[in-house]
């Protein structure tokens, strides 16, 4: 392959698609959709709702604490539905917490809680303990607190920030691969692409506007990424820490593998036909291909240690959009990753090689459709 070739083409399809005014447009509007996105998460958390606790007490202050509670819960603007806890039911109620159903359980000052006590709840528990005259505690305090199930603090936004990057990532990827179609039979149609194979090679040529493009891609995404970091740390919407930029250069990593492997399957039907209408209905197997993971990449945010969800999670090409929001959320074992990003690109060194194949043998060849048997099989014809 020509590589001074390539990197012409390279550099033509960067600098030409970036000037397009619809580049600027998708940049624009993808700017925004974000910027409105982190703008709403922000107005939400802030808005003033009463919260609500459901709190048990056990103990023999047990009806004190209840009863000063219950009394002070509406000067801190909260709701507290509260109840006794005997003896005996103690087990039941420590498993009710772990699981969620009790947001608390005040044992003769002892406090017993999922992960931590809610900053609202946490004045009217330690109130409730002066009231019943327990020595020394001024406050529920973090030796006074029992962690039933400690959670990772920042899982929840790292879910959050991949999910976000998830529908981001479909997004480019979707998009960009367009652009590589379209382009491709824009020199068909044109018939530009015999000037053009007459100094370049057709694998020179195909690499070169796949990369090109790509860069483009991984622009906008940098952009779109950066700026919505910024606006929700501006906001108080996210909390900027080394875990969410871990999960931002996961999305960018498999951006680009999931991008090689689209494009060049992409680039491949587009070059078996030779107008833009017939482009449109080439290319639907492989939105349809691309919409699969898109969607299960929402259920496995709900369920992901789900069987279906970690068999799909390491599959070419669902891996794509699966695998990220799994590593993000800390679900994925450690030899996850590695055994699907070693099969992604297994996949995508042999999608590159057919797309290459397809295209070589089928870009010079005008008129009707090119059967996919044909443009296997044939050899390139000038």
């Amino acid at each position: 392959m020509n590589r001074s070739a390539m990197r012409l083409v390279m550099r033509r399809e960067f600098v030409e698609r970036g000037r397009d005014r619809g580049f600027a447009i998708a940049v624009g509007i993808s700017l925004a959709i974000v910027l409105i996105s982190v703008l709403i998460a922000a107005l939400v958390s802030s808005k003033n709702k009463t919260p609500s606790f459901d709190v048990g007490f056990a103990g023999g202050r047990a009806a004190v604490e209840q009863q000063y509670a219950e009394q002070v819960a509406p000067n801190y603007k909260i709701k507290l539905s509260s109840t006794i806890v005997p003896e005996d039911g103690l087990d039941l109620a420590r498993q009710q917490v772990k699981d969620g159903k009790l947001d608390a359980l005040v044992v003769d000052g002892q406090v017993y809680v999922q992960d931590t006590v809610d900053a609202k709840l946490e004045p009217v528990l330690a109130g409730a303990n002066l009231a019943a005259q327990v020595p020394d505690l001024a406050r529920v305090q973090a030796q006074s607190t029992v962690k039933l199930a400690p959670k990772d603090p920042d899982a929840g936004q790292r879910k959050t920030v991949a999910l976000i990057a998830e529908i981001t990532l479909f997004s480019q990827m979707i998009a960009y691969c367009m652009w590589v179609a379209t382009g491709v039979v824009e020199e068909k149609s044109s018939r530009v692409i015999e000037v053009l194979l007459s100094t370049v090679t057709p694998r020179a040529l195909l690499t070169g506007k796949i990369i090109g493009i790509g860069g483009l891609g991984l622009l906008q995404l940098g952009a779109t990424v950066a700026v919505g970091l910024g606006a929700g740390s501006a906001t108080g919407a996210l909390h900027i820490s080394g875990q969410v930029w871990q999960t931002v250069g996961i999305v960018a990593v498999w951006f680009v593998l999931g991008y090689i492997f689209y494009s060049s399957a992409y680039a491949a039907v587009a070059a078996r036909v030779s107008r833009q209408e017939e482009m449109q209905t080439a290319v639907q197997p492989l939105n349809l291909l691309l919409m699969v993971p898109y969607f299960t990449a929402f259920a496995a945010i709900g369920n992901p240690d789900a069987g279906w969800v970690r068999t799909l999670s390491l599959i070419p090409p669902f891996s794509v959009l699966i695998q990220p929001v799994r590593i993000a959320g800390g679900d994925a074992s450690w030899w996850e990753p590695v055994a699907a990003v070693g099969l992604m690109a297994v996949a995508t060194v042999g999608i590159v090689l057919a797309g290459a194949r397809v295209y070589e043998n089928s870009v010079l060849r005008f008129g009707s459709k090119v059967s996919l048997r044909a443009a296997w099989t044939a050899g390139r014809k000038a």
